[in-house]
């Protein structure tokens, strides 16, 4: 479980369930079903039209993704295993690796050291792992802007929740009795809209491309000591290289 997703999101709603019990009215002034179906049925709504089925089939996924720790290593130790992986493949030859390539639980990684195995040339590698990192980048990149336009979507029905009470609220000025529910509607989809636009969907859409850069990077790292050793580039200038794409990496 990532710890800092999970609190982030309970740390928020608990903040925003204390200050409603501060406030001294409890939580049955801040339930309005009309405000829940505005912004709760209209996100949904709008985002099931916008979307094709196989992208809102992820959305499960992506909250998974985001809670759930991330499987990729971190870039040191990937580094160091790089690393050792040349210094075999140095002295031993190519075919020490080919048994411990087979357990490697990294899919990225095992691919790329499988095709070194096979004796695929830079020139080949370099192209077929960037290819390949190109389709994963598209489906990380469709999967965030799901989430990123969830929480924009929210915010607008919200939006349109407030002016759909402002009219009620005019519209009965004389009844001062439907004054109140108009002004609930007004009030409440606004803040709706906010509270799940920030404290769902933004966390999600954050952490997932947090991720996924994390992920990209590490692609990146694996694609680049691959080729190097592919090339029998010395473990010294393979140490530099990718000791030098960590301090560029991201933090």
């Amino acid at each position: 479980m990532d710890k800092s997703t999970l609190g982030g999101l309970i740390g928020g709603w608990a903040l925003v369930a204390l200050a409603i019990m501060l406030g001294g009215v409890g939580f049955g002034p801040y339930i309005d079903i009309p405000s829940i179906v505005i912004v709760f049925g209209g996100t949904i709504a709008v985002t099931a039209g916008q979307f094709q089925p196989s992208e809102l089939k992820r959305i499960g996924d992506g909250f998974k993704i985001a809670l759930n720790e991330s499987q990729t290593e971190p870039l040191p130790e990937l580094i160091e295993k790089i690393i050792f992986y040349a210094t075999e493949v140095k002295k031993h030859g190519v075919m020490q690796i080919e048994q411990k390539v087979l357990t490697e639980p990294n899919a990225f990684f095992k691919e790329a050291f499988q095709l070194l195995v096979d004796g695929t040339k830079p020139d080949v590698l370099i192209p077929l792992l960037e290819l390949k990192l190109e389709h994963m980048d598209k489906r990380h990149t469709s999967l965030i802007g799901v989430f990123s336009n969830m929480g924009g979507t929210a915010g607008s029905m919200g939006m349109i929740g407030t002016l759909v009470g402002l009219v009620a609220m005019l519209a009965n000025l004389s009844d001062p009795a439907a004054v109140g529910p108009a002004m609930a509607v007004a009030l409440l989809t606004t803040m709706y809209g906010a509270l799940t636009g920030t404290l769902l969907a933004g966390v999600v859409e954050s952490k997932l491309d947090q991720k996924h850069k994390t992920e990209v990077t590490a692609c990146e790292v694996i694609i680049t000591g691959t080729a190097m050793i592919s090339a029998e580039e010395s473990i010294g200038n393979i140490k530099m290289k990718l000791n030098a794409m960590l301090v560029e990496a991201p933090q």
